[in-house]
């Protein structure tokens, strides 16, 4: 047999197994948000997709905004601060999380050499 003809054979996996996108999901929580875009990031430069790009844009702004926040918060703050700062929490740590467990594509999923779903 060939390469070519192993090549062929082989299933199609499309980026990586279960491992990466298991780590890409827990990788907001384990740095508590601070690196909540980087999955989004991984997945926009596999896919090219717009919708990639802009959840990347969105989870970007979100930790920006969650900086901010923070740098500007003192410790001890109470009311809509620190509501504001759960919920920026939230976002950046299980918000990064979800995303990117639902859209790092499964081998039920083989993207076609577009980068579309069949």
């Amino acid at each position: 047999m060939n390469p070519v003809e192993n090549v062929a054979a082989r299933p199609i996996r499309p980026y990586g197994s279960w491992a990466a996108r298991t780590g890409l999901a827990l990788l907001p929580f384990a740095t508590l948000g601070l690196l909540c875009p980087v999955p989004s990031l991984v997945i926009a430069l596999r896919r090219h997709r717009s919708a990639d790009w802009a959840a990347f844009a969105v989870f970007s702004a979100v930790w920006v905004s969650w900086v901010l926040q923070l740098a500007t918060t003192p410790d001890t703050t109470h009311g809509m601060k620190f509501a504001a700062d759960v919920l920026l929490l939230g976002l950046s740590t299980a918000g990064a999380a979800v995303h990117a467990w639902k859209a790092w594509p499964t081998a039920r999923q083989s993207p076609n050499e577009n980068g579309k779903k069949a």
